[in-house]
């Protein structure tokens, strides 16, 4: 084991020397400009979206785990961890809406739509935990705009390591505490994200998109999308699956390293936005559409 953790070191500091942060020149496709918006938009010509999200039958509960090891941190367990099963959906006990869902239009045309409205986004490891803050909100998930940048900072004096697959593709070592790095999205997509310092259970999404109209539901499963120019939209509602696929662990401990996710799901309901009226439209989840997703 001493041998391996002096391996590792000398790797560690091999790639921080040859492949640090500062070395290594922007993507080509990080100098793309961020989405001209509301060049023509007029909000006297607009609507409003407004529904609910609903969960129909059993819900899923999450379920406790206590970590004792992981693969890169050979004195865990004198402090282990807790985690409960990311992606559970949470689903009100008495009204059945699904909070915290998202949900978002495909169709619009960016000079068409209203300026950019979400406030900025900082990705966080904070007390063993991946947390997207956006404005006052922490959650496990974020709007960007394409083009723009988030800040990623450790909070713990643990090592973490911020991977990115998806709309964006980057691993970002965070050594320092405290330290708050940028990096620009200049993809739309989604963004997933995890840690490769083996905390194996951490994971969250950012949504890169070139217009505002993304929102996710209350506590109650409630969601509005105001000022939507008129005209006909597909709206998106989407949720995480909770299902493992894979375990990936480590050759020389057995330890799990790495969780793979089934795909999240989506429903998507065809609209006509009218002006200066509101449209209603609800989702219904149940247990069933999530059984089978990547299995």
């Amino acid at each position: 084991m001493h041998r391996r953790i002096g391996i590792l070191g000398i790797a560690c500091l091999s790639l921080l020397g040859g492949c640090s942060e500062a070395s290594l020149p922007p993507p080509p496709e990080s100098k793309k400009q961020e989405t001209a918006l509301a060049q023509s938009f007029d909000p006297a010509a607009a609507g409003t979206i407004r529904g609910r999200i609903v969960w129909d039958g059993d819900a899923p509960a999450p379920e406790e785990t206590l970590v004792r090891a992981i693969a890169y941190h050979p004195t865990f367990y004198k402090n282990p961890a807790r985690f409960v099963t990311p992606h559970v959906p949470t689903v009100h006990p008495e009204h059945r809406g699904v909070g915290n869902a998202v949900v978002y239009l495909r169709g619009i045309d960016p000079r068409r739509s209203k300026a950019w409205d979400h406030a900025n986004v900082r990705v966080e490891f904070h007390e063993r935990q991946l947390l997207v803050q956006q404005g006052k909100q922490y959650a496990s998930l974020g709007f960007v705009r394409r083009g723009s940048a988030v800040e990623i900072v450790n909070r713990d004096t643990e090592y973490h390591n911020l991977h990115a697959r998806g709309a964006a593709f980057f691993a970002l070592p965070l050594i320092e505490p405290n330290r708050v790095h940028e990096r620009a999205l200049p993809q739309t997509g989604i963004v997933d994200l995890s840690c490769g310092a083996g905390y194996y259970w951490l994971h969250a999404h950012l949504f890169v998109a070139e217009h505002p109209y993304y929102t996710r539901t209350d506590a109650d499963g409630n969601f509005a999308l105001e000022q939507v120019p008129a005209g006909k939209y597909e709206v998106v509602c989407w949720l995480p699956s909770w299902h493992v696929t894979r375990k990936e662990v480590d050759p020389e401990t057995g330890i799990i390293a790495r969780l793979a996710w089934a795909q999240p799901q989506e429903q998507v309901r065809p609209l006509q936005v009218q002006v200066g009226r509101t449209s209603e439209v609800t989702y219904r989840w149940t247990r069933a559409m999530f059984a089978n997703v990547g299995k």
